[in-house]
């Protein structure tokens, strides 16, 4: 199959057309978290929650000047008048999360990291190659996301840092269907042997991570009461969903609802 065969008929909408309004609506709704709540983290929470909240938090945050570069030259989707716009966006979503997460450690006085090994290793693998890579190690941060929030969102008692979790949790949920159809569409062209080695290379990559994640984080899972049996079945359940989406690609399925 030719990239010319991902082309979208002229009459037809394009399927990142409902993502950029999605992402319009998200970034014009009003935010609505809790910041007058008196209760602040305990010493205790903050040492098994300080940490994790300021590795995400620089995590969250990037400029995607090189994924929007490999976007902007994609033969096909490049071309889409609503991929560009829509993944902006998308990247103003993320680096939003990184901001209220800011504000949030601003708010407890824990100061914020300028750089963290392991994000520095993401943000290099990500300028490795094309468009397909650099998303791929996107969407794994994304994946590892969902447990990671839904643990800290149960790790203290800070009803404030709760619904900053879900507000998260909800986007990146969102996020997985978004990066699932730029994913599919970009491999469609692929052959099946060809998309078999996408999917084991990106097995292997979330698999490392997700026990790299473990070792650095375990601290604040167990204090949600997870153990890494928990926490490596619902990363594996979240994980196992993005590759269905990706290789079964139906752009009717994969938008917002």
């Amino acid at each position: 199959m030719t990239s010319s065969a991902l082309s979208f008929p002229a009459s037809a909408s394009s399927p990142f057309e409902r993502w950029h309004r999605h992402f319009l609506h998200n970034r014009d709704a009003p935010c609505t978290l809790p910041w007058q709540e008196p209760y602040h983290l305990s010493p205790t929470e903050l040492r098994v929650a300080g940490r994790s909240i300021q590795q995400f938090q620089l995590g969250e945050w990037a400029r995607g000047r090189g994924l929007k570069r490999r976007a902007a030259s994609h033969p096909v989707l490049g071309t889409d008048p609503s991929f560009l716009p829509a993944l902006e966006l998308f990247i103003a979503e993320e680096q939003g999360h990184s901001a209220i997460l800011g504000r949030f450690l601003d708010r407890e006085r824990i100061p914020r990291l300028a750089n963290n090994w392991l994000d520095g290793v993401f943000r290099r693998l990500r300028k490795l190659a094309g468009l397909d890579v650099c998303v791929t190690v996107l969407v794994t941060a994304e994946v590892l996301a969902m447990p990671f929030y839904e643990a800290l969102r149960d790790a203290t008692r800070s009803s404030l840092l709760r619904s900053i979790c879900m507000r998260i949790l909800r986007d990146e949920a969102a996020h997985l269907k978004y990066q699932a159809l730029t994913l599919g569409l970009v491999r469609r062209p692929l052959s099946g042997a060809a998309r078999t080695i996408c999917s084991l290379g990106h097995s292997a990559l979330f698999h490392g991570t997700a026990l790299l994640l473990w070792q650095q984080h375990r601290k604040m899972f167990h204090a949600a009461g997870w153990s890494f049996a928990s926490f490596w079945n619902d990363a594996r359940r979240w994980f196992r969903l993005l590759q269905r989406r990706i290789e079964n690609c139906d752009p009717s399925n994969l938008v917002p609802l």
